[in-house]
This record gives C-alpha cells, structure tokens and sequence, in this order.
C-alpha cells in the first residue's frame, strides 16, 4: 500500500498536486473530477478529444482533471491514497482492492464473452504449444492484474495452479523487454502490447479458456465519490457513455490518437480494433449477471492462492445509475 507521499510521487509533479488539492473537501459541494487514465479505452478517448469534459462543464462539473498510469494496480493505489475519483480497472484488481478493504466501488462495467485483445503469448521459436507445457516455465504478467486472473482461470483447468509456474512479476514495460530479450518463456499480457508482441516479435498466442466466464473492465470510484456525490458521479456516467458511443463510430480518430500518443504504428491498433469489432468501447449499468461473475473472478483468484481471503463482491457494486439514454 503506498502513502499519500508514494502517490505524489506516483502521479507525478504538478498532475498529481492538483489531484491532492481537492482531497480535504470530499462533499457534496465538490464540482470538480479527478479523472485516471491510461492510453486507451474510453478515458483516454474522452481526455483526448475534449468533448466529454465540455459537455461535463455545460452540466456545472468542472474541471476535469486528468492523471495517467500504466495499469490498475497503481490506479487503485492511489484511489487508496484519495488521489483520485473515478477510472477504470480489470476485474482482477477489483478483487485486490476488496480483499485489502479499500474503499471504492465499481460502477460501470464493460464486459466481453472472453479474452479480448490480449491472453498467453510466447516465443516464435518456444515448444510450448498447449497449456500443459507451462509447468516449471517463467511466465510473466503483473501482478494483481486481469492477467494474473486469466492465467490463474486456464491453468485450473489442466489441474495446475500458479505456483506450478515460475510466476514473474512485471510491469507492462518491463515485461515487454523481458520477452523481446528472451528472458521469460511466455507473457500475459493485454492490448495494445499483446498485439504489438504479435506483429515485432512474432510472438504466437496459446488460448487460453475461461470457463465462461466472462472478462470484464470495471469504472470504479472512490467511496467518497458514490456516497457524497451521486448525482456528479451519474452525470459523468452519462457523458462515458456517450463518449462510447462516438468512439465506436469512429475508429479512425481513436486509432490515429493512440497512435500519436503510444508511438505504435497504427496498422498495430487497426489489428487491436478488429478484435473488438463494435464492443470497442462500451459504459453500461452494473447488472447481478455482472456482479455475478465478478463473484466467480474472486472465488477462482482465491482458489488459486492469489487472493489472501475470499470476498463478496456485491459489497463493492454500485446499482445506482441508469442511463438517461
């Protein structure tokens, strides 16, 4: 867990002063969002453009004010620390933060019918064709990720647990250098990395099931946020969706700016896109089939050893929005 120091140090200069600044006044009187996001999905599209953030402002929200990292973890570090409001996450960090009583919730979801832009990947040359082959090999994904979920989901399946494998614990960078140089036999890793693995390295993909369940990103926001500020928190849902459904008419500009703002070629993220198809981005209510399957993420991630205690998940829903349109 870090501080409130770790977390200035975390978001960096004067990104993360402004997203301290407001920390004392968690009310009902608050205007203003403390935004993160990472460089993709429907945060960065809605940072990017400006429209979300005008339309917030029309609303009498305002600012927004935007803060980035590399993956969920620190996200919810740092939502832990009070440094931000709302962002989103995997549905395996959901379950970190509820065994770890963080005080946050989630309230939006995306979901998918399985493992959508990103899974196993390992060397061109690697004999590793089958799950089965992995007991003994260093694989590498980070920690209380989505990765760490779905690895854990597939090697229940063939009768292993994670401790069957030489687990190696690696940030999203880190683990692209780490496979590029040969220094792992396989990576879990997500968009836009998993694919860009594929075209540079010629990594090559080994399935992996997940017993139907379902994968899933979740909006989370502070506890602070769902209690003292519904109505802001419902209208900023509101204005996601809309942003989502822009999005997933325009694929092109979404392309060009991750493009710019990652240095990834764009024929890498035409690849990503075609994966999703229309479901590229979508914000929608928390439903019990969703807390469901949260339900079932959290059982498995205990069941592997993952999770230090098992947890309810509806205590971390949030039901209380209902799209205007």
């Amino acid at each position: 867990m870090i501080s409130r120091r770790s977390a200035l140090t975390l978001l960096g200069g004067t990104a993360a002063t402004l997203a301290l600044g407001g920390c004392g006044k968690r009310n009902a009187e608050r205007r203003d969002i403390v935004f993160a996001t990472q460089k993709t999905g429907v945060p960065f599209l809605a940072q990017t453009r400006g429209a979300f953030a005008r339309r917030l402002a029309a609303r009498d929200i305002a600012p927004v004010r935007w803060v980035e990292f590399a993956s969920g973890p620190p996200l919810i570090e740092a939502m832990r620390a009070g440094a931000v409001d709302i962002g989103i996450v995997g549905d395996t960090p959901v379950a970190y933060a509820q065994a770890a009583g963080t005080d946050l919730r989630y309230v939006a979801a995306q979901s998918f019918s399985g493992m959508v832009g990103g899974g196993l990947l390992v060397p061109a040359s690697s004999d590793v064709a089958s799950l089965a082959r992995l007991r003994g090999k260093r694989i590498a994904y980070t920690r209380g990720s989505s990765a760490e979920f779905a690895l854990a989901a597939a090697l229940r399946q063939q009768g292993m647990r994670l401790s069957d494998v030489q687990a190696v614990n690696l940030t999203p960078g880190d683990g692209q250098a780490a496979f590029a140089n040969g220094a792992v036999d396989g990576w879990v890793i997500w968009d836009p990395f998993f694919t860009l693995a594929q075209i540079r390295n010629g990594a090559r993909e080994i399935p992996l099931p997940t017993s139907g369940i379902r994968t899933v990103a979740f909006y989370i926001a502070s506890g602070d946020f769902t209690r003292e500020r519904p109505d802001i928190l419902r209208a900023t849902l509101d204005e996601l969706r809309a942003e989502a459904e822009w999005g997933n008419r325009h694929h092109a500009y979404y392309r060009d700016a991750t493009a710019r703002a990652t240095r990834i070629p764009p024929e890498v993220i035409d690849r990503m896109i075609e994966r999703y198809r229309d479901g590229m981005f979508r914000v929608a209510p928390v439903t019990p089939d969703i807390i469901a399957n949260q339900q079932r993420v959290s059982d498995y991630l205990h069941t592997a050893g993952a999770l230090p205690k098992k947890v309810d998940a509806a205590r971390a829903a949030w039901t209380g929005w209902t799209p205007e349109r």
